[in-house]
């Protein structure tokens, strides 16, 4: 095997800020460039990679840059197919599809120019019409490939149907001309033909999570010739001062914990090497502000439960790297109340305590939960559970006569039927609009008329 050096450059940077090696067994090596380090506003790629003098070797150069590459197998098929690459040459990939890596990262082959700049809205982009948005929006819900002149600017991950794209100021779509690099301000995702309803069930679940005081990402629902998509407002993305679009740096929780896409839920992990509470609490420990942040996570996790996402994974949370150093979690984002699937797992994506399920949370297992970010104190403990969760079920249930009125009735069934399990599990007190509720079949395929 051929020895590989690549570019590995940040928007905002002039400069490569590091290379990426492939030597002849295939093992990948990392290492910041000197002129980087010297750099006083140099950040991290990752907490997993942080700010050293050190090569990184494969254990830990290969997950950071593994999770570079889109989880959606066409592209990368494609490619491995063209070329004779395997999967697990991630060096190789990268050759050839890092120019489109997420967020403000790109791998390049040495001496490439830069792939990604700032946007200008009035020279960097070229408008979309209705009518070609449309084909666009209806090529990805049928699963076909894009209309001609069509690429994905900046590939995402995830394993649903979506496109970057920019929203000018006047509101209409655009996409960066190409050879400018220039950034997308937009997701748009659009559902497979056999869940049409996704764009709305995911925008109420965000709609809920900023309605609860959680930071969300922003985003409407638009139809296009009776095909809806979701449209949300990419919180990695701002204006300086010049009005150009810029990258902010971030990076999901995998990344930064150091894991491969395939250990993203902590069910597929070993015990050193795995998506859970502890994990999680080391990533916050690393932020501008732990204790709130830890706060805010145990906060989100009772909200999830609640409204019946078992998706966070470590790949749903992330990490957003201020220009002035700072780090903080990212708004909330992918949020689905995926228990309304009958065909999806009602696993959790991490244990609360020893429970892998919603039915199995006893309260102890939850201050097993609350143990793993610093707190011991039973009485702590208690007052923590008693408050966070009534204060959360409470607001999620003034929402429900809400969502009954506006098509969300088995949504908020759902939700009502989660609250009930979580307060009884807790020894809280049940409100009686929960209690009034159309019963939920769990696992069932249905709903069933409460008496």
């Amino acid at each position: 095997m051929d020895i590989i050096a690549l570019d590995v450059r940040l928007d905002g940077f002039d400069d490569p800020i590091g290379n990426l090696v492939r030597d002849e067994e295939g093992a990948l090596a990392f290492a910041y460039r000197s002129q980087y380090l010297d750099n006083p506003n140099a950040i991290p790629l990752s907490l997993s990679l942080p700010l050293t003098d050190a090569t990184f070797v494969d254990p830990n150069a290969r997950p950071f840059f593994d999770n570079l590459l889109q989880e959606r197998d066409g592209p990368l098929q494609r490619v491995m197919d063209r070329e004779g690459l395997a999967r697990s040459d991630v060096a190789g990939l990268l050759f050839h599809l890092g120019r489109d890596c997420p967020g403000s990262i790109s791998v390049l082959p040495l001496g490439a120019p830069a792939a990604k700049v700032p946007g200008n809205f009035q020279t960097d982009y070229r408008r979309l019409d209705e009518a070609r948005m449309t084909r666009i929006v209806h090529s990805l819900y049928r699963r076909q490939r894009l209309p001609d002149e069509t690429e994905d600017p900046s590939p995402l991950a995830g394993v649903q149907s979506k496109i970057a794209l920019t929203i000018l100021p006047d509101g209409s779509f655009a996409e960066p001309l190409p050879g400018t690099g220039a950034p997308t301000t937009h997701i748009v995702k659009v559902p497979d033909q056999g869940h049409p309803s996704d764009p709305q069930l995911e925008l109420e679940a965000l709609r809920l999570s900023a309605e609860l005081g959680f930071e969300t990402a922003e985003a409407i629902v638009r139809e296009f010739e009776g095909v809806n998509a979701l449209i949300i407002r990419r919180f990695d993305r701002a204006l300086d001062g010049n009005d150009r679009v810029v990258r902010i740096h971030q990076e999901d929780f995998a990344q930064a914990l150091g894991l491969p896409p395939s250990l993203k839920y902590e069910r597929n992990g070993t015990e050193d090497r795995r998506f859970d509470a502890a994990a999680i609490n080391r990533v916050l420990g690393a932020t501008n502000e732990p204790t709130a942040e830890k706060r805010r996570f145990i906060s989100a996790t009772l909200f999830d439960l609640m409204i019946g996402n078992v998706d966070a994974h470590a790949k749903n949370f992330a990490l957003l790297y201020e220009p002035t150093g700072g780090v903080r979690v990212a708004p909330r984002y992918d949020l689905m109340p995926t228990r309304l699937d009958p065909n999806l797992t009602d696993l959790l994506p991490y244990a609360i305590g020893e429970a892998t399920k919603l039915a199995e949370i006893t309260e102890e297992d939850f201050f097993l939960f609350l143990q793993a970010f610093g707190i011991d104190a039973p009485g702590a403990q208690r007052r923590l559970t008693v408050g966070l969760t009534a204060g959360i079920s409470r607001r999620l249930v003034e929402q429900l006569h809400r969502m009954d009125r506006t098509g969300m009735k088995r949504f908020a069934d759902l939700i009502g039927h989660n609250i009930d399990e979580i307060l009884t599990a807790f020894t809280l007190a049940i409100p009686d609009e929960v209690r009034r509720r159309d019963a939920y079949i769990d696992r069932g395929g249905g709903w069933l008329l409460g008496s």
